[in-house]
């Protein structure tokens, strides 16, 4: 990006091998009109672009959301950051931010992430060459 180009408000990590991400991140682009996320396929990048104190396996173990140049959000905290970008979604990003609906929400993300990285293991094992 270059100077005289605003910063993208919020940059979001996502992982493009899973297709429940790939379609939130499909309705959420739609979404927004206003080009307030950046969205970033964590699958694609080298080694090499991955911002300074993080991995491929630290973003993908949990999703995560950055400010421009600030704070990073990660899990419910991130699903908050990125509505509160979009408009149609920002009165209702308060409830990630709710005491009990938070934790009510947070493990429901952690049962997604237990049934995603059993999938993401499936679909690394059907892609390897059979012997």
């Amino acid at each position: 990006m270059n100077s005289s180009q605003p910063a993208i408000p919020l940059s979001v990590w996502y992982d493009g091998d899973c297709p429940v991400c790939r379609q939130e991140v499909a309705l959420y682009s739609r979404i927004d009109q206003n080009r307030a996320l950046e969205w970033i396929d964590i699958v694609t990048l080298a080694d090499s672009d991955f911002p300074a104190g993080k991995t491929r396996d630290d973003l993908l173990g949990r999703f995560h959301a950055r400010q421009a140049n600030g704070p990073w959000h990660t899990g419910v905290d991130a699903f908050a950051a990125i509505w509160d970008q979009l408009p149609v979604l920002a009165r209702l990003a308060f409830f990630f931010r709710t005491p009990g609906i938070r934790q009510l929400a947070e493990l429901g993300y952690r049962g997604f992430l237990k049934w995603q990285r059993h999938h993401r293991a499936r679909r690394i094992l059907s892609k390897q060459p059979v012997a």
